[in-house]
């Protein structure tokens, strides 16, 4: 018997929503050169992770290579791990849907391959203390988690990386320690290599467990001066055959098999080294016996990431109300779970919630979750007073048939827009957090009279967007809400103390904002008040048509990237593509601006990915990927108060 074993093969991802040409890319540069080289060798073994979603878009688009994959997997050359379907963040995620993401994947599996996968991968080692017991009962037995954490908690010695066992109400799980080929090596190397560093490394081991992300094929690619990635990998597998007699390649299923004693252990948090570098490296983490659990942390770290995250929960308690309809109950969390998708969380490798079609897939999933859970004839629009996103503040909800608007106290802005009829939320932009910008809409802003604070030199001056609003309950109903708060204006050496009424009105398709301004103090006073709305429409940045209206004449805004004012009565944005139609009206001219947010994408996976791409002179002369993240529009009046005396305007969104 040879005196060396080897566990090895690929963990493969893709956030979902994703473009097709991000996922041909993926697989012409990793899925299909390290499969269809390991067909040529029978005697190789590997262990292979697919999320759902990828071998969903597999079967659409490339159905040879699920034929492959039956066929490999049906001589046991390969196998197949389970996990969740969606590639979800376990720790994050209610039992019931841990329990639902692998189930689903482990379904999928038994139907298109005929087997039932014995281990689970783990998206970014993300493990909490309860997985055993949701593993076990889902039918799992083992899954793998990153070597060096485990080294660094004491638990395991790298000089003999065994298998070793957890548990959670007397549930037993094993756990295989892994050099991720991400985090074990400083550079990116082939397979071969990376085992003849750990042999010389850690020479007393009999079970080595190689994993490489598939987003790192190309590094691992370039790094091996080959002219592509099939030789690339047959170089591998052929000298693995070479070298067959002391080293052999095997499942981590039939290697369970011969496991009689483990040693036991328990961890309460672990995760990639990618996932923890995401977490804010200027905040103390770790001290003493406190330790942080990694990925609820991490949807911390962006404004976004925990308005889905809240957004989830609000559907999931949604659905636990619903009875009796098993099929509406089923249908609502099979689209929660593709909300669940662990890339709409973090950057990912390759954008993740940074890319707005991953965004724009995940609530239009919590959209139709949310609308299965209705029943028709029996729903009624109505005002809903809850803490969703729990920092101990109300937030108030509308709820219709055609749209949600949720509304917080603080700044009394609206942090989500749901319109039914797109299946979208178009309060979902992206700003990074450290860039200080707001991801809200009907925004109050109060800046010098005739300017909106160009060049830095004139701060906005009230700071309303911070400040808490007291809401109005004698003047609340099912379609209203009203809020109020009192503001100071710097002026020389004193204050102006002014107040704001602010109504939000709903109706079918439309949220309109009634603003009152009162001049309380005994001194003339003139500033220019702004509603500020950061908006991502459905449609990309060049399919929108921006045409503004004054006195009945319209005029198409051309100018993408940076807008001057303009005056006008209503600004419309259109899309023929997507059939969308945003309308913006007020009662009286305005003063508008544009700005639209372009982010580019340019981390090492995704310019290593495209790379020599054909489209790659379409994304311009900067490398990477252009992302259009949403646009911030601002809607100013010019006010004039003298004493005691108050003015009034109103500004309206039509979807």
């Amino acid at each position: 018997m040879q005196g060396t074993k080897v566990i090895f093969g690929t963990y493969n991802t893709m956030p979902d929503g994703a473009s097709d040409t991000l996922f041909e890319l993926s697989y012409q540069r990793s899925w299909r050169p390290f499969l269809s080289s390991l067909y040529k060798f029978p005697s190789i073994s590997s262990v292979l992770y697919y999320s759902g979603i990828v071998l969903q878009w597999i079967e659409e688009n490339h159905p040879e290579f699920t034929l492959l994959l039956e066929e490999m997997s049906g001589r046991r050359q390969i196998e197949l791990l389970g996990g969740g379907y969606y590639s979800p963040l376990f720790p994050i995620l209610q039992l019931s849907d841990k329990v639902g993401q692998i189930e689903l994947l482990t379904t999928y599996l038994r139907k298109t391959f005929g087997r039932r996968p014995s281990g689970g991968w783990l998206y970014e080692y993300s493990w909490d203390a309860g997985l055993p017991l949701v593993f076990k009962n889902s039918g799992l037995s083992y899954s793998f988690l990153p070597a060096g954490t485990l080294a660094e908690a004491g638990i395991v010695d790298l000089g003999h990386c065994e298998p070793m066992v957890t548990e959670d109400q007397r549930k037993l799980l094993c756990v295989f320690p892994v050099f991720d080929m991400d985090e074990a090596f400083d550079s990116p190397r082939s397979f071969e290599n990376a085992l003849e560093s750990l042999m010389i490394q850690y020479p007393g081991c009999r079970l080595y467990t190689i994993m490489a992300n598939g987003h790192s094929v190309p590094s691992m690619w370039e790094a091996s001066g080959l002219e592509s990635p099939d030789v690339m990998f047959e170089r591998t597998f052929a000298w693995f055959q070479k070298n067959c007699l002391s080293i052999e390649t095997v499942s981590a299923q039939n290697y369970t098999k011969a496991i009689k004693n483990s040693k036991l252990f328990y961890l309460s948090s672990c995760s990639s080294e990618r996932l923890g570098s995401c977490l804010d490296q200027s905040k103390e983490r770790g001290r003493g016996l406190c330790f942080p659990s990694i990925a609820k942390q991490l949807i911390l770290q962006q404004p976004v990431s925990k308005h889905l995250y809240d957004r989830m929960y609000h559907v999931h308690s949604l659905m636990v109300l619903l009875r009796g309809d098993k099929a509406r109950k089923k249908s609502a969390q099979e689209d929660l779970w593709k909300a669940q998708n662990g890339e709409a969380y973090w950057e990912g490798c390759i954008g993740g919630l940074r890319r707005p079609e991953v965004r724009k897939r995940a609530y239009r999933a919590l959209i139709d979750a949310e609308k299965a859970t209705r029943i028709q004839g029996s729903f009624n629009p109505g005002l809903i007073v809850d803490d969703i996103d729990c920092d101990g503040e109300k937030e108030f909800l509308y709820q219709a048939a055609d749209l949600n608007c949720y509304i917080h106290s603080r700044g009394a802005s609206v942090f989500e827009l749901d319109s039914f009829k797109n299946k979208h939320n178009y309060c979902g932009v992206f700003y990074d957090s450290k860039a200080g910008k707001s991801l809200r809409s009907f925004i109050d802003r109060i800046f010098e009279y005739g300017s909106f604070g160009d060049g830095g030199s004139v701060a906005e001056q009230a700071g309303l967007e911070k400040q808490a609003y007291t809401s109005s309950e004698r003047e609340r109903s099912q379609q209203k809400i009203v809020f109020f708060r009192d503001f100071t204006l710097p002026r020389h050496d004193s204050h102006l103390s002014l107040a704001l009424k602010k109504s939000f009105l709903f109706q079918k398709h439309c949220v309109s904002v009634d603003i009152e301004l009162y001049n309380k103090s005994q001194t003339p006073v003139l500033f220019r008040y702004a509603q500020e709305l950061n908006l991502l429409p459905l449609a990309m940045l060049a399919e929108l048509e921006l045409v503004a209206e004054k006195e009945r004449q319209r005029t198409t805004l051309d100018e993408r990237a940076k807008l001057e004012d303009f005056q006008a009565e209503a600004l419309f944005l259109s899309s023929s593509l997507t059939r969308e139609k945003l309308e913006f009206r007020s009662d009286r001219s305005f003063t508008g601006r544009i700005e639209h947010n372009i982010d580019r994408l340019d981390n090492p996976y995704i310019l290593r990915l495209m790379q020599g791409a054909p489209h790659q002179e379409l994304l311009g002369q900067a490398p990477g990927e252009e992302l259009y993240q949403g646009s911030r529009l601002l809607f100013g009046w010019d006010i004039e108060l003298s004493p005691d005396s108050a003015t009034s305007l109103s500004l309206s969104l039509h979807i």
